[in-house]
């Protein structure tokens, strides 16, 4: 028997993790959109990868360090 309560929390949980997932997205594609050429449109894609993957070695080895 499951806690109705508990769905709930889960389903908002859910529904407020996506809306901010597209959000995000639909920053980077407008950004990606705004380049003028082929070229820059995938230099500006490499940049965010490489800002979001050094933001999470920074936040998995902090927190590594208060395990």
């Amino acid at each position: 028997m499951s806690d109705p309560v508990i769905e709930n929390e889960m389903r908002v949980r859910y529904a407020a993790e996506r809306a901010q997932r597209r959000l995000t997205i639909g920053a980077i594609r407008a950004d990606l959109e705004a380049q003028p050429s082929p070229r820059s449109v995938l230099a500006a894609s490499r940049r965010w990868c490489a800002e979001i993957t050094a933001m999470a070695d920074a936040m998995a080895k902090q927190l590594r360090n208060t395990e």
